[in-house]
């Protein structure tokens, strides 16, 4: 009976793993091309209930796991530099892949969570797990392309030549973006107005970018 258990999960996990071949680029273009309307998607999912939620896409934690995931490969794959000397913290906490991969996850869901705990501050909610969950969700689907574009210009600009080059307009352009995606998330979500929604888009952007510069120092120097 267990035996059979056994391979009823394996069976499951077979079938997912190979449908997100097909939904993570589809979830990906659908989210790069209309950021709007897949916030609007997540709003409407997150009111439904049973198995079916996310039917046609790939739930937003998830593709950020996914996107960091292949990122992390792509990575992998590539890199040609020795391993750089990190501090006596940073080799604990990064000493294998699995911990390397936990850490790019949790450093890309920074932007996440600093927006949904921003949105509820602004519209005087309490911070709940409830209550944050839903803009939560609606910010990693706007930082999963973003985390995946970063990680993958991080690995050009580092390879040398003209993919340095390559890493960093790529860089530019995934930063230019998640400005954009999260300056639309803000009006409509606080209905600010345009000025005021490019301020607070701008110290999002730059609040995850702190935030990353001063731990990954931090755990170089500890």
């Amino acid at each position: 009976m267990d035996f059979l258990k056994i391979l009823k999960s394996f069976e499951d996990f077979v079938y997912e793993a190979l449908i997100w071949l097909i939904l993570l680029p589809k979830t990906l273009v659908r989210i790069v091309l209309r950021p709007r309307q897949m916030v609007a998607y997540v709003q409407a999912e997150q009111t439904r209930e049973g198995d079916d939620r996310y039917g046609d896409a790939i739930s937003p934690p998830l593709l950020l796991i996914l996107c960091v995931l292949v990122s992390h490969v792509f990575d992998l794959a590539l890199r040609k530099q020795p391993a750089q000397e990190m501090g006596t913290l940073a080799a604990a906490l990064l000493k294998s892949e699995q911990n390397l991969l936990l850490y790019r996850t949790m450093a890309f869901g920074i932007w996440s969570l600093a927006g949904a705990v921003w949105y509820m501050r602004h519209s005087r909610q309490p911070i709940h797990r409830v209550n944050l969950r839903n803009p939560f969700y609606e910010q990693c689907y706007l930082v999963a392309p973003f985390a995946m574009a970063m990680s993958i210009s991080t690995t050009f600009a580092l390879s040398g030549g003209l993919l340095s080059a390559f890493g960093v307009g790529l860089a530019l352009l995934a930063l230019l973006w998640f400005f954009v995606a999260e300056w639309h998330w803000v009006r409509e979500r606080a209905g600010l107005g345009a000025g005021r929604s490019a301020v607070v888009a701008g110290g999002l952007v730059l609040m995850g970018l702190v935030a990353n510069t001063g731990l990954g120092y931090l755990l170089r120097h500890l």
